[in-house]
This record gives structure tokens, sequence and C-alpha cells, in this order.
């Protein structure tokens, strides 16, 4: 049962963030964006996936490097349509 609460959690936290990344790209604005606070959740989710790996937790590990990926994007977006 764990297991399938962790999975639920990482696909929720994960995908919550691809309506962000999608308008930012879409709209080409993200005036209404901070750039550190997604930087320092980069931080984090990048963080978080290091210790999904050191301590083997596939949630972990899936759901932070799709994380990683998404939030990239949405940095990316940032600093090219500032």
């Amino acid at each position: 049962m764990e297991l399938y609460v962790g999975y639920l959690a990482a696909v929720l936290g994960t995908v919550c963030w691809i309506p962000q990344a999608w308008k930012a790209w879409a709209s080409r604005d993200t005036s209404g964006l901070s750039l550190s606070a997604n930087l320092m959740f980069l931080l984090t989710v990048s963080l978080w996936f290091c210790y999904g790996l050191m301590v083997g937790d596939w949630p972990l590990i899936l759901a932070n490097f799709c994380a990683i990926l998404i939030v990239l994007s949405i940095v990316a977006a940032k600093l090219r349509y500032k």
C-alpha cells in the first residue's frame, strides 16, 4: 500500500507543473514567474532525486527526474522570454 501512495504522490507532484510549463512556452509570457523561486525548486527536486538514488526509492527517483525536466523547461522559458 505504501508503494501506491508513493507513486500517486510522485505522479501528482510532477504532473502539477506541466500546465505551468505549457503556459510559459505557449504564451511566451513569464512575467508572473519568479526565477529565484523556480531555481530554488529546481535545486530542491535535484536534491530529492539524489536522495532517491542513494536510498534506491523508485517513486522519488522517477518523480524528481521528471520534475527536474519540467522545472528546467520553466526556467529556460523564463530566461528566454524575460
